[in-house]
Formats: C-alpha cells, sequence, structure tokens
C-alpha cells in the first residue's frame, strides 16, 4: 500500500471540514473551517502547524465577529509570505446571509497575521487562487449567473476581474460550474472546475497566456473540492470527493492534461461529509489532509503521507 501513515489532526470543533494545506520553511501549515456545523453561521479558520511527520507543533485561530469564514485557503506566495483566504458570510442572529465578500490575510511566520482585507468582487466566490510569474489567479463563481470568471493580480493590492465567463451555461451550455483550482506549465493554464447541475460532471479547461480563450473537455464524471499537482508536461494529480460505488469519498486520481482521462489511484478512509483536500508533495512523499466523518460520524481532520512513487506505479 502507497499510503505510509494516516493521522487524526483536528476533531476540536463539533464539525471541522473543509481543508488545505501548504508547505512553509520545511513545516506543513493546514487551514480549516471550525464550526457547530455545515452551514452554521460560527464559522471560524484554524490554522495548524504541523511537523512532516503530521505532529501538531501549534494551532491559531483567525474569527471575524457575525461572521461564517469558510473554505479557507492557503498558499505560498513570489515573496515568500503565506496568503489566507476565506469566503466571509455576515449573518444575522437567526443565520441568514446579510453579505458575502472575499477576504484575505497574510503572514511571514504562519502564527501572526495581518488585517482582513477584501479583494475580487462581491456575490462571486473566489475559490482559491494560484501563483504563476508573480500574479496570482483564481476562478471566482456565482449560481445565480451560473458561471465562473476568471480574475488575476495579487489579492493583497488589486485583483482584477481577467477573463468573465471563462465558463457558463449560457456560452458552454454546462450548468452551474463552481469549485476550481488551477495549474500552469509555462504558458500553458489548465483548470479544474466542479459542476453542480445537468450531468454533474467537472470539465477540464485548456489555455494559452494571456488565458483569455477558454476550451473545455468533459470529464465525465462529478469531483467535488477539486484540487491538482502537476506531475510532468502531460499528467495531473487530481484530490477531491469522487462517486464510488454509489458513495461520496475522498480519491486521488491521475488525469490526462491532454484528453482528460482520468485513473483512479487511490481512495482515502472516508465516508459521509468528507473530502475538500489539500495536497504537498515532496521529492518523495505525498501530504494529504482532508476532512472525513467515518468515524463516530463526527467530521475530523486527517493527515496522510503516501509513498508519491508506489502511488503512481499503481495499475
Amino acid at each position: 500500500m502507497p499510503i505510509n501513515w494516516i493521522k487524526k489532526i483536528a476533531s476540536k470543533a463539533d464539525h471541522n471540514a473543509f481543508v488545505d494545506l501548504c508547505e512553509f520553511k520545511q513545516l506543513l501549515f493546514c487551514c480549516y473551517r471550525e464550526a457547530e456545523n455545515h452551514i452554521s453561521a460560527d464559522g471560524t479558520i484554524r490554522i495548524l502547524t504541523l511537523d512532516v511527520g503530521g505532529k501538531v507543533l501549534r494551532s491559531d485561530r483567525i474569527a471575524i465577529a457575525n461572521t461564517d469564514l469558510r473554505d479557507p485557503k492557503i498558499t505560498l506566495t513570489p515573496d515568500g509570505q503565506l496568503l489566507l483566504i476565506a469566503y466571509a458570510r455576515q449573518t444575522s442572529t437567526n443565520n441568514q446571509t446579510i453579505g458575502t465578500r472575499n477576504l484575505t490575510w497574510v503572514s511571514q511566520t504562519g502564527h501572526s497575521w495581518s488585517a482582513a482585507k477584501e479583494f475580487a468582487d462581491r456575490g462571486w466566490w473566489c475559490w482559491r487562487v494560484r501563483w504563476h510569474n508573480n500574479q496570482a489567479y483564481g476562478f471566482a463563481y456565482n449560481k445565480k449567473h451560473n458561471a465562473v470568471h476568471l480574475y488575476s493580480g495579487n489579492p493583497r493590492r488589486s485583483f482584477h476581474l481577467h477573463q468573465p465567463f471563462a465558463l457558463s451555461l449560457h456560452k458552454h451550455q454546462k450548468g452551474y460550474p463552481n469549485e476550481s483550482d488551477l495549474i500552469f506549465d509555462k504558458n500553458k493554464a489548465y483548470a479544474l472546475v466542479r459542476r453542480d447541475a445537468d450531468s454533474y460532471t467537472a470539465q477540464l479547461g485548456h489555455s494559452r497566456f494571456p488565458y483569455k480563450k477558454w476550451s473545455w473537455i468533459d470529464l465525465d464524471r462529478y469531483i467535488g473540492g477539486p484540487t491538482m499537482l502537476r506531475l510532468d508536461k502531460d499528467y495531473a494529480l487530481v484530490a477531491g470527493r469522487i462517486v464510488k460505488q454509489g458513495r461520496l469519498v475522498t480519491g486521488l486520481l491521475k488525469m490526462n492534461l491532454v484528453n482528460g482521462e482520468l485513473q483512479e489511484l487511490l481512495l482515502l478512509p472516508s465516508a459521509g461529509d468528507n473530502s475538500y483536500p489539500g495536497l504537498v508533495m515532496t521529492k518523495d512523499s505525498l501530504y494529504v489532509s482532508y476532512y472525513s466523518s467515518h468515524k463516530d460520524n463526527k467530521s475530523c481532520v486527517y493527515l496522510a503521507e503516501i509513498n508519491i512513487h508506489a502511488l503512481l506505479m499503481q495499475k
């Protein structure tokens, strides 16, 4: 088996979920949402500092009054800082949504964080940002518009609309595109986008600089909370929530970037409310953070170390 170990790293809150992972100064930084449940108004962000053996060294928390902080994502900026983003849902006393905005924080240590700063457009949920040639790119989605926009710039300074309706129901006949990830290879960009309408099939996008024109391949299967790592010029590692024998589980797949062909590599121990993984790859190891409720019906955060060579050798 390619799995070296799996450890439960977070179970403090009633609901621990929506996870991301980043490597910084030879340590792992895992962020996730702590709350009463999946849709409660009390969402806060927890950031764990871990060694490469999965031991939690430090725990930090970000909270904003009357605000549900959702789906945090963490990445390393070109100037060597940690950048954290989240979707902030301002709530009323009975958990009605008053307003939403995209927020970002930065840290030089991973332990103390700047004040929150708004970025991108309100009403459009910027799911994740990725850096390429000193610029950040990210897709934002809007359910009402059945579309994703591509944004670019620096989320702490100017993050502007780069290409509206890069994937949409109106232009592409593909309903409700939403969660996404991006990878780059020189002047090429590849996008992976979840959908939750009609066939529910994820899409693989291709574009070349300046990333204004996108072509899309239907992957013919559902992938929720998708994330990617580039393996080489033709293949990427994909993680997310997939359907297996009628159940939603957290899976790792190998994707052909040319034609979108997918190969299942590994199913992680998972069931019920689960997935939204983060990926970090070193020379020999793949670290996967994710959440699952397969034990005691409680959603907890897990960290797995996987032998990357053994994983990719699987038939």
